[in-house]
């Protein structure tokens, strides 16, 4: 139990009320006898603007470089998740802990020439486009800034010996980047006429922008990239062989030209309609993917750290994932959605309630008891956490450890039995609550990664959720709905036309307030609906739910909406199918408590399963019994607070999302270490010296991230 609703916490706060708003609108338009305002202050929820960007803090725990707010800025932060998968290539590893064998650096050094000349070349063009005299001059220098660059790798072709007048073979990755440049370049865009054509200035400075959107991402990745490996080298070491190129990447000259690079995007692209900064948005984040591409060409000859089922025989291994929910993969914490379906639901204090009911206290009451229990949890947490604390640190130990949190669990119990006491949970709609669930937003790149690793055939793996939460529903509920954004992202690309009503009623029930198909009304009445299978890029598995779709949109049998006052008829039975093949979870495995219900309506009672960290580490270690010993168990726990502690360390790997201040001091008090997980990579990938690596529960450290990018990046990869 973690009652934060009343406990405003200066991180998190603000930022629930995205959320907490959609359900209350959704609770209050479904049923509630009584429509009330409430102090969403008091709640401790972010908001989703706070909440679900991207963090610009870097891996290694350091503010990252600061820029000014533009549209370069702006497009960096939205595709920072690429930013994190091209650090987490095995290249990338591999230069950083200096093991890389010097024949892929080689490579890459041939590969990275022929690119540059690309890209200088692409410079050339845009300059050509540009009509400011200013900034001509700026793409000019930008260009000799490249031309530098090849320099510095002509000095790389002679000190390991790499013949200048042997060319090498382009791998396919770079073609496929070099070739996006320069079509680019070439004014070779949707919506674009050829250089050639183009009759005025501006167009010719619209493609000038273009090349720059498909520039910039290179400029600044490969700063990013030159300060997250400068900060991981050792500053007493002298012998790494690739410190020249770390250096020149995280030198302020290079950090300058990214710079002056995204400032002169900014700039090109200020006169430009909202349709051409979408074009611009389109080539920056095609750009990222490209540059991830092309370090995953790069061949290693070494083992690797990451990814971490790189190499999973899933006849030999098997891949346990563990996570907590609340705050791990949660923006809001699950007792705060319970009170507020709780006070939103109650009745008002002068309402007579059925005797047929549960008998529940009134929203006024509801209220102020929610506020005494937050604030008697709050208050006696801390003074568990600080009886437990050791005077001073000592050296890890996990038996000192458990027996410490016997204390915090006991006391956890007490809290959950309060709650019970109290009444607060009684009367609960069991609907109610699923809605919450499935309305519920979940950290960025949360559920994507969960989607991937339980869909990917070519592993065996099994997912774990443990969880204090008060009501297993409101989880299974979160996980099992559909991934609404992907599934409007795949529609956003199908360009034939569709029936208007049909259209409409999709957009409706999908939540989107935005025409995604473009064109006209007229354009939109066709009754070639079954178009919509044809789409052939997406995965098989998307296609298919979209063939599904398209053959209940034909029949034109679309979900019902209830009004106010009638029933909810659900969705039919085409459309459930569709939600199945796209988003859903169940294959997750959640343990936590349940809430009791009878004929859909809580009793305030617990089936109490996970109440404390006692509880978490032995289901822990249950599950792990109950796995046949036919292959070897790899463990990743992931976590938050407290709470997981012991799960963390028992794990072959702990990862900690977050910056739990609890969780760090009562760690580092018992001898835990807290290590980023990039920079620990790169220190194990050095140790390692090309042998598998070891991986081993109970050695005392902890990996910290700052997203659920970098998990995924680690153990999936791209």
């Amino acid at each position: 139990m973690r009652l934060l609703l009343f406990t405003p916490n200066p991180i998190k706060t603000s930022s629930s009320l995205y959320f907490l708003n959609s359900l209350r609108s959704n609770l209050t338009k479904r049923t509630l006898p009584t429509r009330r305002s409430f102090n969403p202050a008091r709640m401790a929820i972010p908001p989703r603007s706070i909440a679900s960007a991207p963090s610009c803090t870097t891996t290694s725990g350091r503010s990252n470089i600061n820029i000014e707010e533009g549209l370069a800025s702006k497009f960096w932060i939205k595709f920072r998740r690429e930013s994190v998968f091209a650090m987490y290539t095995p290249f990338v590893i591999s230069l950083a802990s200096g093991t890389l064998k010097i024949d892929s650096f080689r490579h890459y050094i041939s590969q990275d020439s022929h690119f540059l000349k690309s890209f200088a070349h692409a410079f050339e063009l845009a300059e050509e486009c540009a009509d400011d005299d200013e900034a001509k001059l700026a793409i000019s220098e930008l260009r000799k800034g490249v031309l530098e660059e090849l320099k510095m790798h002509n000095s790389f072709v002679q000190e390991w010996g790499i013949d200048p007048g042997k060319e090498g073979t382009i791998n396919s990755a770079t073609v496929k980047y070099t070739d996006f440049l320069l079509a680019t370049a070439s004014g070779k865009v949707e919506g674009v006429k050829g250089l050639g054509k183009l009759a005025t200035p501006f167009e010719r400075t619209k493609v000038a922008a273009y090349t720059l959107g498909a520039m910039t991402p290179c400029m600044r990745l490969y700063s990013f990239l030159g300060k997250e490996l400068q900060a991981v080298l050792d500053p007493e070491e002298d012998g790494h062989p690739y410190k020249k190129w770390i250096d020149s990447y995280s030198s302020e000259s290079f950090q300058a030209s990214a710079l002056q690079t995204e400032d002169l995007l900014d700039k090109l692209s200020i006169s430009l309609t909202g349709e051409e900064l979408d074009i611009i948005e389109k080539l920056y984040h095609q750009a990222m993917k490209l540059e991830i591409e092309f370090f995953l060409a790069q061949p290693i000859a070494q083992t690797t750290l990451a990814p971490l089922t790189k190499g999973h025989n899933p006849e030999e291994d098997r891949l346990v994932i563990f996570s907590d929910f609340d705050l791990t993969c949660t923006v809001v914490d699950s007792s705060a959605i319970l009170a507020e379906i709780a006070i939103l639901t109650a009745p008002k204090s002068d309402v007579v309630q059925p005797e047929t009911q549960i008998a529940r206290m009134s929203s006024a009451d509801l209220r102020n008891t929610w506020g005494l229990l937050s604030g008697q949890y709050t208050e006696e947490y801390e003074q568990c956490i600080e009886s437990i604390m050791p005077s001073a640190k000592v050296e890890f130990n996990y038996e000192a450890l458990c027996k410490a949190l016997e204390q915090l669990s006991d006391f956890e119990r007490r809290a959950n039995s309060r709650v019970i006491d109290s009444g607060v949970l009684k009367g609960l709609n069991l609907e109610d609550v699923k809605r919450a669930g499935e309305r519920l937003i979940l950290q960025d790149g949360c559920t994507g990664f969960f989607q991937k690793i339980v869909k990917n055939e070519n592993l065996n793996t099994n997912v774990h959720v443990l969880s204090y939460c008060w009501c297993g529903d409101l989880i299974r509920s979160a996980f099992s709905t559909v991934d609404r954004t992907e599934f409007q992202e795949t529609l956003r690309t199908i360009d034939k036309p569709l029936d208007l009503t049909v259209f409409l009623e999709l957009n409706t029930y999908l939540g989107v307030h935005k025409c995604y198909f473009g064109g006209t009304p007229e354009a939109l009445q066709c009754p070639q609906l079954h178009r919509l299978s044809m789409l052939q890029h997406a995965s098989p598995r998307l296609s298919m739910a979209v063939t599904c779709l398209a053959g209940g949109m034909h029949n034109h049998d679309m979900p019902t909406r209830s009004r106010p006052g009638e029933q909810d008829v659900g969705e039919p039975p085409w459309l459930q199918q569709s939600h199945s093949l796209i988003g859903g979870l169940d294959a997750l495995n959640i343990h936590a408590n349940e809430l009791i219900f009878e004929e859909s309506i809580s009793t305030g009672e617990i089936v109490k399963k996970v109440e404390s960290p006692m509880d978490k580490a032995q289901a822990f270690n249950d599950i792990l019994k109950n796995f046949s010993s036919d292959r070897k168990n790899l463990t990743v726990y992931i976590g938050d607070s407290v709470g997981d502690l012991l799960c963390l360390l028992q794990a072959d790997i702990g990862i900690v999302v977050g910056s739990s201040a609890s969780l760090r001091s009562v760690g580092s008090q018992y001898g835990v270490s807290f290590v980023p997980l990039f920079p620990g990579l790169v220190r194990k990938q050095k140790e390692s010296d090309g042998e598998s690596p070891n991986w081993k529960g109970l050695s005392g450290i902890l990996y910290t991230v700052s997203s659920w990018s970098e998990i995924h990046a680690f153990i999936l990869g791209w």
